[in-house]
């Protein structure tokens, strides 16, 4: 099955917890699994990252700058610390 979103897509919440939710930039499209489609995003107002299934978000018309996209070795080697969404 194919992802519906690609890297250095702009995606808001699916269902937002607040009035003005953050935008936030797909960084990596991680690997099927048995369960739903997973992404990997980045807060374009924090940085914050985190994991988020494929349901959680929508997508957005406006992309980011493509400069973000690309992973440092850092941020690859601290993906094992990431938080769910």
């Amino acid at each position: 099955m194919r992802h519906k979103f690609n890297v250095g897509q702009s995606v808001l919440p699916a269902h937002p917890r607040r009035a003005d939710p953050d935008t936030y930039v797909i960084v990596r499209v991680l690997p099927e699994t048995s369960h739903e489609r997973q992404y990997r995003i980045r807060a374009l107002s924090s940085g914050a990252e985190c994991v988020v299934r494929e349901t959680q978000i929508k997508g957005m018309k406006a992309t980011p700058n493509p400069s973000r996209n690309a992973l440092s070795r850092q941020e690859n080697e601290a993906e094992a610390h990431l938080v769910w969404c």
